[in-house]
């Protein structure tokens, strides 16, 4: 039996993975010369599938250590997760780490514990005292086992901008951008999914990774690429969409990746042989529905001056502080708009990196004009 090839919510690669050849190229010239790269775009655009494809597809000698910050509440959770991070990934057998904590992080020896596990992996356990934390030491580790050893490491660290976060996170981003900067056989790859957070942390001269790297502003994949990608994946697993259909379902989701895979997901499980236009507006449905729980969530906070922007938006309006907009839609004064853009925008419900203001995610729209426009 065939299986559904479009799969979201995790790593996407090979046939499953969509286009991004340019990106990925990029990523590579990175790899290769140990140019730090900085990948910003809003979330579930696909920026963890990228970095694996671009590592899975890298040809020359590499050893990459990867790290999410997304469940990190600390400075120290982060050391340790950094130091087990390197040691399991630069290490193929026991004696490998025995010999680097020996010969780099002595110091450790006390509070590291190693063994195999089930799958003849390497597990590491960490218990380092807060006192006896030698942050350089674990900073500078990667540097010296890729010198040692001649050959290119690339550190990549997802939801980099949670660091920030925490109590002592200006000082934490310091001491990286102190040690990290002096690294010259070790490239960081660094990408997180609040673009404008992610943005200012590199964009900004008082933080300290300002200019640290390669700035890539990662893009929608092209409309025709998504076109190609889902009718080629539907047909080699037995089912048919035309290029007009698939065209519709790119448009419908606003080419956003996550949700192109959700909803061909759907058409694919629904479609017998061929999907045709009543299945996918049933498939739309479907996903909206899928998706009413956390839109009534994101949205019962909402002020009265939210929701009228958002309407005002809806309706095409583009001069936010003109006094007839201000006042046919309620928002208030000219300066409030900044106020309500900037908290539209933490709570990822807009995004204005383009030209024009955009929802974060495609189901919105609808959802709030059925609820709120049209059932008013």
């Amino acid at each position: 039996m065939k299986q559904n090839p479009f799969k979201y919510g995790e790593l996407s690669s090979g046939a499953n993975f969509c286009n991004r050849k340019e990106e990925i190229r990029r990523l590579h010239a990175g790899f290769r010369d140990g140019q730090s790269i900085i990948l910003i775009s809003p979330r579930r655009w696909g920026k963890s599938s990228l970095v694996n494809q671009a590592l899975a597809t890298y040809n020359g000698r590499l050893i990459s250590i990867k790290i999410d910050c997304f469940g990190l509440r600390s400075s120290a959770e982060f050391y340790s997760t950094l130091l087990r991070s390197v040691l399991q990934s630069t290490s193929t057998k026991l004696q490998q780490v025995a010999d680097t904590v020996k010969s780099y992080v002595k110091a450790f020896i006390p509070f590291i514990k190693y063994g195999v596990g089930e799958g003849e992996e390497i597990k590491i356990s960490l218990e380092i005292p807060q006192d006896k934390m030698d942050v350089a030491a674990i900073l500078d580790l990667t540097q010296k086992i890729a010198s040692a050893r001649k050959i290119r490491i690339v550190l990549c660290i997802d939801e980099f901008q949670k660091i920030a976060e925490w109590s002592d996170g200006k000082s934490v981003l310091e001491k990286l951008r102190s040690h990290w900067q002096k690294h010259r056989d070790v490239s960081y790859c660094l990408y997180g999914s609040k673009r404008h957070v992610m943005a200012s942390l590199f964009a900004d001269s008082s933080q300290p990774f300002y200019r640290f790297g390669e700035n890539i502003f990662l893009q929608k994949i092209d409309w025709s690429e998504w076109v190609k990608f889902l009718v080629h994946n539907f047909q080699r697993t037995g089912k048919r969409i035309e290029e007009a259909i698939a065209a519709v379902l790119v448009e419908k989701v606003n080419a956003h990746s996550y949700f192109v895979q959700y909803l061909a997901r759907i058409c694919w499980n629904n479609g017998v042989d061929k999907i045709t236009k009543v299945i996918l507006d049933a498939a739309f449905l479907e996903l909206l529905n899928d998706h009413l729980a956390l839109f009534q969530n994101m949205t019962k906070g909402l002020t009265s001056y939210q929701t009228n922007y958002i309407k005002a938006l809806i309706a095409g309006e583009k001069q936010f502080t003109s006094q007839r907009v201000l006042n046919q839609y309620g928002i208030g004064s000219p300066g409030n708009i900044k106020r309500i853009e900037t908290t539209l925008e933490d709570m990822e419900i807009l995004d204005y990196s383009g030209e024009n203001p955009e929802f974060c995610d495609p189901y919105f729209e609808p959802l709030f004009q059925k609820y709120f426009i049209e059932n008013r």
